[in-house]
């Protein structure tokens, strides 16, 4: 419909309401949006109930609690996803582990998104691939390895977008490095990328990622920036959301009479794909690795049943995912608590 799609993130700021969820995709509708997201998260396929409390802007959170305060009713998906069509906007689905993908396979999805704290989740961009399936996914505190990896385990590079994303909330303008959208051209040609932009300004920096190619922009939508919850305060409200929309088709417009979409050099920044100093903390927290899924006996083997990709949260990180095939029929050598990391000092005998 546009060259440029613009994604409205409602992710988990309907704050677990049915209601206030058909209000934002209407109103989304009105902003001029193209599509609505929303994510599917299941607490004990992300986090173990002992993982901590997660800190941003907007205060400390149990995360274990926060995500189980915001798991999506399978019984939601259809209602969200007609309401969507009924007012031509295209429905989306950010999902984060195997459950979740069993569940929305049943609604013959036609896209998915994968976040960044998900990049090294390689079995779930392998089964998207194998669907078929068109994939957007962010790359917040990832290098460029890291996005190589996962774009190989999806298979397609033409059926994807990668998302450049800053892992802070909010980030400030100059910590966008849209140079990485030229490099991400560069390394990737066949694959379409976009921006996932958490500033607080809002149309300064996706419009200046049009301006350098960017074919999708995410921006996370809020009915009151003032709400209770990890992710109102940095998200646009539909004022904001509103002004999103017409300054890109502005640009877009511009573009397509043979005008240049201006860049301000402050937004330029690096062209190096890499973790930012800022986003260690994203990339310790909620980066996936291998954890023990259930009580694992001396002798036992390394399974798919017993072993879990988890985020790590407050606890140590276990090995990093690619390593799980690997692992599956080793013994172990010791008994295993579940929720225990599976790292080089857990696969030691004491």
């Amino acid at each position: 419909r546009n060259s440029v799609t613009v994604v409205s993130e409602i992710g988990i700021n309907h704050d677990g309401s049915l209601e206030k969820a058909l209000e934002m995709i209407e109103a989304s509708a009105s902003c001029g949006a193209d599509v609505c997201k929303f994510q599917l998260l299941k607490a004990h396929q992300m986090y173990d109930p002992k993982a901590g409390s997660y800190t941003n802007e907007s205060g400390t959170f149990p995360i274990y609690d926060v995500i189980k305060n915001h798991e999506m009713p399978e019984s939601w998906i259809p209602v969200l996803k007609d309401a969507c069509a009924s007012f031509d906007l295209g429905f989306l689905m950010t999902i984060c582990d195997h459950e979740g993908l069993d569940e929305i396979l049943k609604f013959e999805p036609k896209c998915l998104k994968i976040a960044s704290s998900e990049i090294s989740f390689l079995s779930l961009f392998n089964r998207i691939g194998e669907a078929e399936i068109p994939l957007i996914f962010s790359s917040a505190a990832a290098g460029l390895g890291d996005v190589e990896e996962a774009l190989d385990a999806y298979g397609d590079p033409s059926n994807a977008c990668i998302m450049q994303c800053v892992g802070k909330y909010p980030a400030t303008p100059e910590m966008s490095n849209l140079n990485i959208l030229r490099t991400l051209q560069l390394a990737f040609p066949e694959t379409s990328i976009g921006l996932s932009d958490h500033s607080e300004e809002p149309a300064l920096v996706p419009v200046a990622a049009v301006g350098l190619g960017a074919k999708v922009i995410e921006k996370h939508f809020t009915l009151d920036k003032k709400s209770p919850g990890p992710d109102h305060s940095f998200a646009l409200d539909p004022d904001g959301f509103g002004e999103l929309v017409r300054s890109i088709r502005e640009a877009e417009k511009s573009s397509q009479d043979g005008d240049r979409i201006p860049v301000d050099p402050l937004l330029l920044g690096t062209s190096r794909k890499k973790p930012l100093s800022g986003e260690s903390y994203l990339r310790r927290f909620c980066f996936r690795s291998i954890f023990a899924g259930k009580d694992i006996q001396e002798g036992e083997a390394f399974t798919l049943e017993n072993l879990a990709i988890l985020r790590a949260g407050e606890l140590q990180p276990g090995l990093h995912p690619r390593y799980l095939d690997e692992l599956v029929g080793l013994k172990s050598p010791k008994t295993i608590g579940k929720g225990t990391p599976i790292n080089f000092q857990t696969l030691l005998k004491d």
